[in-house]
């Protein structure tokens, strides 16, 4: 009599890219290279963000950014524009960006050429949460616009995070105050850094670099 048995394919699939993004994550150690990854919802302001950063630090380090997207260069080409080196990956569909897509990328360049690596993941506040790309830093944006919820709503991704941005705070009082998201995410968890920033009044983005640890000569 032949008999089944059921495999699950989702844990062997998280172990290898766990394995992987802690290669990255000890190569970029040993080369003492800063790494961050970047998660929000389309429309938070995360491509607005790492424009705003470029802008600051472009002028004293070399910047490497990896946008995910399921469709065009539309952002890669924006952040290309503030004087750094831009790759897009089109993920045709999927929800997410993985260790093995960032690893693809990076053994395209000689990462000895830059200091500096951002990772702007694919825009939604579920599927990025559970797939570890071997950053240092894990941020994620929310703004004020998508209502006083948010964070609530999507704890799993806000307890993998070191840093909470709460974008758009030039909206503030419109229907709820900001502090309150900034409880909520402390709620969550108590250590990670939470921010309010506005990219397009360009404020908080000072705060913003420094929290991930660059300082500016």
């Amino acid at each position: 009599m032949t008999q089944e048995k059921k495999i699950s394919v989702k844990k062997p699939a998280y172990l290898q890219n766990d394995i992987l993004a802690d290669e990255i994550r000890e190569m970029m150690k040993s080369k003492n290279k800063l790494f961050f990854n970047i998660m929000g919802s389309i429309g938070a302001g995360k491509t607005f963000l790492l424009e705003r950063i470029a802008e600051k630090l472009s002028p004293y380090f070399r910047i490497f950014v990896i946008n995910g997207d399921i469709a065009t260069t539309i952002d890669a080409d924006r952040i290309a524009k503030k004087g750094v080196d831009t790759v897009q990956i089109n993920t045709g569909g999927g929800c997410h960006l993985n260790a093995k897509l960032i690893k693809n990328e990076l053994d395209k360049i000689n990462v000895d050429d830059y200091d500096i690596f951002f990772t702007e993941n694919v825009g939604n506040l579920i599927c990025p949460a559970a797939w570890d790309v071997g950053a240092q830093k894990n941020i994620v944006v929310v703004s004020i616009t998508e209502g006083e919820y948010v964070i609530k709503k999507h704890p799993i991704i806000f307890k993998g995070a070191q840093i909470a941005v709460i974008n758009k705070c030039d909206l503030d009082g419109l229907g709820f105050d900001s502090q309150v998201l900034v409880e909520d995410a402390k709620k969550i968890k108590s250590n990670m850094d939470v921010l309010c920033t506005s990219a397009k009044q360009i404020t908080g983005i000072d705060e913003l670099i420094a929290s991930l640890g660059i300082k500016i000569q």
